[in-house]
């Protein structure tokens, strides 16, 4: 098992990192999905005990990977913010810090996830729904489309055995016109790749995951 792992997708050459994020080398693009800021702030609203440290954990791992691979464009693919109120919950230091690396690349793209719409727009921030590039499509959700789409929004997880050891992971989930990201947030939990909507996902096509343990990540074939 490695840190990171090249795949072959509707003909470019992406990388797969463990640290769950995406960088698309010919495009000096990285891609993360699913952060869900301020997760823990929204269910302590209703009684939940948590500790409110999920979002400096996610943006201090993303502040890592972009200072890892330095990229022009940084893509941010939906359910960047848990609630349309998460950015008003946001400390004055942790809001910096997010638009701090959104100016350390060139372009940064927020796309509109379901957990983003409504979402106030006075800090600032700018969503599209989708982003088109090079013959690939980069949104939340799929939508019925010939191009090969990168999505989010399902958070792949995995629980199978490697080698005889037990493991737990996210997943990126791979097929040849689908290219679904693992969760990046800190506090986000995950859908299991042998249930139903995985099945239904990858119909004719099975969706390959690629689990990520720790700081590696490694390909395995779908157990039955």
């Amino acid at each position: 098992m490695r840190s990171s792992l090249e795949i072959d997708f509707a003909g470019q050459r992406l990388v797969l990192d463990a640290a769950l994020g995406l960088y698309w080398p010919a495009r000096h693009m990285l891609v993360v999905s699913d952060l869900h800021l301020e997760k823990a702030t929204f269910l302590a609203q209703f009684g939940a005990p948590l500790a409110p440290y999920d979002t400096l954990d996610t943006l201090n791992r993303l502040e890592a990977l972009v200072s890892k691979y330095r990229p022009q464009s940084l893509v941010m693919l939906g359910d960047s913010f848990h609630d349309r109120h998460a950015w008003e919950r946001l400390e004055a230091t942790v809001r910096q810090q997010f638009r701090t690396i959104c100016s350390a690349v060139k372009y940064c793209h927020l796309v509109e996830g379901n957990h983003d719409i409504g979402l106030l727009s006075e800090g600032g921030l700018n969503f599209t729904d989708s982003i088109e590039l090079d013959g690939l499509t980069f949104r939340h959700e799929p939508a019925v489309s010939p191009e090969p789409q990168i999505i989010g929004h399902f958070h792949p997880k995995l629980r199978t055995s490697l080698h005889g050891h037990r493991l737990t992971g996210k997943c990126f989930a791979v097929n040849q016109s689908l290219l679904i990201m693992p969760a990046f947030g800190a506090f986000t939990g995950g859908l299991e790749m042998r249930g139903p909507v995985f099945a239904e996902l990858g119909a004719g096509d099975p969706l390959r995951p690629y689990i990520i343990h720790g700081r590696t990540i490694a390909a395995l074939d779908l157990p039955s």
